[in-house]
């Protein structure tokens, strides 16, 4: 049998507060300070607690696949190894380890994708699944906000300012004061998150139609090698790459079942995915944006999906490549808005979902397909306000 270490292993080291069991056995709680050493796995997005001889074992292994019979006992003891391949942070060639497979083929597929090692770490822990916040129970009036402010900045300290000088300046110019104006600037100053959808009110297929066109749909193509071809949309992308594709969680549109669909933006069409009840569409969508049940109240959820390996096709192992990702996620973002805004709709953007389970609905595979996160769109509620941002206007300077 031969055996490897992960690659790579990411090892974290941190400090931890461990209860003394001999207190706890007399009735007194103590914390002592620990090590805490941990396997981190981006294929899971589990942590493997590792014991500090473990981890000097590890660091002993030879570089690659080496035969177990190679090893010296009195180095590599038989029981140590067969913990370590029990918890897979060590794997095996042979095929009934069958934990040990699923890890390799998954770095294969990740090598094979192009991803780099610190980014697939990043998205493979940060995943969630069964996430629930308290934001849809929670009271919203102006004074419980007010409460949870202060007490959040008595734990951590006032907020930053919001209009930092820099420190270093050697002065300052005024520049004149040019707001955008016409019907561009009104539509700008109209944009906002809705958070009080109307569920008495469908949303008609035409002005949904129209959203997912002007945001997701191929404004023109242009074939820079055989086979090879850049798309422009309405917002930018990354080497024209536009690898973020749609798939809207419809819930009340006219014309429309409920449902998970696929938008095809080359020919602006829907493909069904998975059929929801009715009935269920709604729940599905509040535990889908981990409790935030106020954006359950939309027409239509469209769930942004990034295709890695277009992406990370041009763009190999590159460290400013999950970057462009999360970007080219807040452009359409902000053109959905604006879309809806121009038909007098609402609109939100989150990023707390459960990524994970949405995968799981879409059958993506996570090795090349990354959730990022939600727009919303429905008929706004007039009557209700309370959960709105009200700002007042920025004064002209002089």
């Amino acid at each position: 049998m031969k055996i490897r270490r992960r690659d790579p292993s990411f090892i974290q080291i941190d400090e931890q507060l461990l209860p003394d069991f001999a207190d706890l056995l007399s009735g007194r709680v103590t914390l002592l300070p620990s090590t805490g050493i941990t396997l981190l796995c981006p294929h899971s997005g589990q942590g493997l607690p590792v014991s500090a001889d473990e981890l000097a074992l590890l660091s002993r292994l030879p570089p690659g696949w080496c035969e177990l019979s190679s090893l010296d006992p009195a180095a590599f003891p038989a029981a140590a190894i067969a913990a370590l391949l029990e918890r897979t942070v060590l794997l095996s060639d042979r095929p009934e380890h069958a934990a040990s497979a699923t890890i390799l083929a998954s770095e294969d597929r990740c090598r094979e994708v192009g991803w780099h090692p610190l980014a697939r770490l990043y998205h493979g822990m940060t995943g969630w699944s069964g996430v629930s916040g308290d934001e849809g129970y929670r009271p919203h009036g102006d004074a419980d906000q007010r409460e949870r402010l202060l007490a959040h900045a008595s734990r951590h300290g006032p907020i930053p300012e919001h209009f930092p000088g820099h420190p270093n300046h050697l002065g300052s110019v005024p520049l004149p004061d040019a707001p955008a104006s016409g019907a561009f600037g009104e539509l700008l100053h109209r944009r906002r998150t809705t958070r009080h959808f109307d569920t008495a009110r469908p949303l008609s297929i035409g002005a949904f139609a129209q959203v997912m066109q002007v945001a997701f749909g191929a404004c023109g193509i242009e074939e820079l090698a055989p086979g090879m071809t850049a798309v422009k949309r309405t917002s930018p992308s990354g080497g024209a790459l536009h690898p973020i594709e749609a798939f809207p969680l419809v819930i009340d549109v006219e014309g429309l079942a409920p449902g998970f669909y696929h938008y095809r933006g080359d020919d602006h069409r829907l493909e069904l995915v998975a059929r929801v009840p009715a009935e269920e569409a709604r729940p599905l969508a509040a535990r889908l944006v981990a409790g935030q049940d106020y954006f359950a109240d939309a027409a239509a959820l469209v769930f942004h999906v990034a295709r890695l390996d277009r992406q990370f096709w041009k763009y190999r192992q590159h460290p400013k490549a999950m970057r462009v990702l999360l970007l080219d996620s807040g452009h359409l973002s902000q053109t959905f808005y604006l879309a809806a805004t121009d038909l007098g709709l609402g609109a939100f953007y989150t990023a707390a979902i459960n990524d994970a389970d949405i995968a799981g609905i879409l059958c993506l595979d996570s090795s090349a397909r990354m959730v990022i996160g939600a727009n919303g769109i429905g008929v706004a509620d007039p009557t209700r306000d309370q959960l709105h941002l009200r700002p007042v206007a920025m004064p002209r300077p002089d």
